[in-house]
């Protein structure tokens, strides 16, 4: 285990996320799609998403076991971070979408630690949730325009991002549950 994390406090804080993620284009749908269209290319976003991601991974390799490879911890750290920051300068096109994908992948590994030795059957859905974001954050990350095109369909209308919203602000909802009345 790299993280030690609670299953109910990680299943809290995704769950709040979730709500406050959801809930207000469910509530408000015309006011947040033009923010959600420009999302894929906003490149400030991307530029603080993927350093963001860059950070992560160097404090990572720098705490966790690396086994044989140890003694090069350290170049191993400033070649990621040179790597990302070299991402984010020349690679402008769906940085936000690649910084997404990166941090999912590494926020999959927190919820899948959290999950880890919980005796409930309910830590599936948390650990469901993890391996979701494993396969979207690699999507992300390779085929950045698809999320572009899932959001100009889901932005269609009003109506339509409503219909999408709605089932990620009850999802978050369910996680806050679990986390306050069922996870340990």
């Amino acid at each position: 285990m790299t993280y030690y994390v609670s299953l109910k406090w990680t299943a809290i804080i995704i769950g709040l996320l979730c709500l406050a993620g959801h809930l207000p284009p469910a509530i408000a749908p015309a006011r947040f799609i033009p923010l959600l269209k420009g999302l894929p290319r906003n490149y400030p976003l991307g530029a603080v998403l993927m350093l963001l991601a860059t950070l992560w991974f160097v404090v990572l390799t720098g705490m966790m076991d690396l086994g044989e490879i140890s003694n090069v911890r350290l170049q191993l750290m400033t070649v990621w971070a040179v790597a990302g920051v070299l991402v984010v300068i020349f690679v402008p096109g769906f940085l936000a979408a690649r910084g997404l994908g990166c941090l999912l992948l590494l926020a999959a590994t927190v919820v899948l630690d959290a999950a880890f030795l919980v005796m409930t059957p309910w830590r599936y859905v948390m650990t469901l949730l993890a391996y979701y974001w494993v396969i979207s954050g690699m999507v992300l990350v390779y085929s950045p325009h698809l999320w572009r095109d899932a959001i100009t369909y889901a932005t269609a209308t009003p109506q339509r991002l409503r219909l999408f919203s709605w089932p990620g602000a009850i999802f978050g909802i369910v996680l806050i549950a679990l986390g306050i009345f069922v996870y340990p």
